[in-house]
């Protein structure tokens, strides 16, 4: 029960990392926000996440819209009482489209979900945890947010700034008492990798894909106390992928 009584905000969780993510944070004792698009699932995740015996609510979001954003954290609020961790962990990809193949509405979009959907949600938590003298936040980056290849242009731009995003909120507020961390998953079996070529687990020292539950122990530790000194950090799990990059 390391996040007993601590409330969380786990966007992007309706799947893959951030379906196992709400859960395990249930199951370590939070109250769970869980928020994405897809409203049948996360009805779903809601109800297995109450019998197995935590407390949750599904909170539509597009997380590009700042008053939707707001809205979602004032009714996690309202029913809670308070916020403690914000998991931002929605995010999409672009197909390895280089420079020239990528078109513009493509890059907007991707841009849009994967770095400023982050901005607002962190931007709309922020005055709680000043308030409160103490806040978690974990942004979900890649292997992507430090080599070419794992995506696109796009992709590992988005996932590059990111890491820069959460460094500077950790420089910007660290004093504040708010933790800002990335976790950087490699490749995991999820929707999004669904299809990909298995040729490339041959580069993978581990030899195989994460499991979502094993991202999901990371993301408890990152918002647990037990990482409190833990400011600006971006930890990979990526089975050694990158090693030999």
């Amino acid at each position: 029960m390391r996040l007993k009584d601590k409330v969380a905000l786990v966007i992007g969780g309706t799947s893959g990392i951030g379906e196992a993510t709400a859960k395990a944070y249930a199951k370590e004792g939070a109250k769970v926000g869980v928020s994405g698009r897809d409203e049948e699932d996360g009805n779903r995740i809601v109800e297995e996440i109450k019998e197995a015996g935590g407390e949750a609510l599904f909170l539509k979001l597009d997380v590009t819209q700042f008053s939707e954003v707001k809205d979602v954290l004032n009714r996690l609020i309202k029913t809670y009482g308070t916020l403690d961790i914000l998991y931002n962990g929605a995010g999409i990809h672009d197909d390895y489209q280089n420079a020239l193949e990528l078109d513009e509405e493509t890059y907007d979009q991707l841009m849009a979900v994967n770095l400023k959907g982050p901005y607002l949600s962190v931007k709309a938590a922020l005055p709680t945890f000043l308030e409160k003298g103490k806040g978690t936040i974990i942004n979900v980056g890649s292997q992507g947010s430090f080599v070419a290849g794992p995506g696109g242009s796009a992709y590992v731009t988005s996932k590059h700034a990111l890491e820069g995003f959460t460094k500077q909120l950790a420089f910007d507020f660290g004093e504040k008492g708010i933790k800002a961390n990335l976790l950087a998953p490699g490749y995991v079996e999820t929707p999004m990798t669904e299809g990909s070529e298995e040729e490339r687990l041959k580069d993978i020292p581990a030899k195989r894909a994460a499991k979502p539950e094993e991202i999901a122990k990371l993301a408890v530790f990152l918002a647990s106390d037990e990482s409190d000194y833990m400011h600006g950090s971006s930890v990979l799990m990526d089975g050694g992928w990158n090693i030999g990059r």
